[in-house]
C-alpha cells in the first residue's frame, strides 16, 4: 500500500466520522479556520495536503489526536495496513 492509498482510506474514514456526527464541511472549513477546498482534500485523499492542513481539519471535527510510542521490546504486532484493515470493520 502506498501513501496515497493510505491518505484516500484515512480520508474516507474521517468523512463517514464527520458526517455520523452531523458536522458539515462549512462546519470543518469555519472551526479550523482552512479553506473548504482543504476539507475535501483531506476527505478525498487525492492531494499531499500539509500537516497544518490535517491539524486543522482535527479541529474542525472537535477530534482528538493522541500518539503512543511502540513497545521496543515487542515484536511488531500490527502495521498501519493492519489498522486500516481492522478500522474498516
Amino acid at each position: 500500500m502506498n501513501n496515497e492509498s493510505y491518505r484516500k482510506v484515512m480520508g474516507e474514514l474521517l468523512r463517514k466520522f464527520r458526517e455520523s456526527r452531523g458536522i458539515s464541511r462549512d462546519h470543518v472549513a469555519k472551526i479550523g479556520e482552512m479553506p473548504i477546498h482543504q476539507v475535501s482534500e483531506v476527505e478525498s485523499g487525492e492531494t499531499n495536503y500539509t500537516m497544518d492542513t490535517f491539524i486543522s481539519y482535527v479541529r474542525g471535527c472537535d477530534l482528538y489526536m493522541y500518539f503512543a510510542e511502540k513497545d521496543p521490546d515487542r515484536l511488531l504486532e500490527h502495521d498501519f495496513a493492519d489498522l486500516i484493515k481492522k478500522a474498516k470493520k
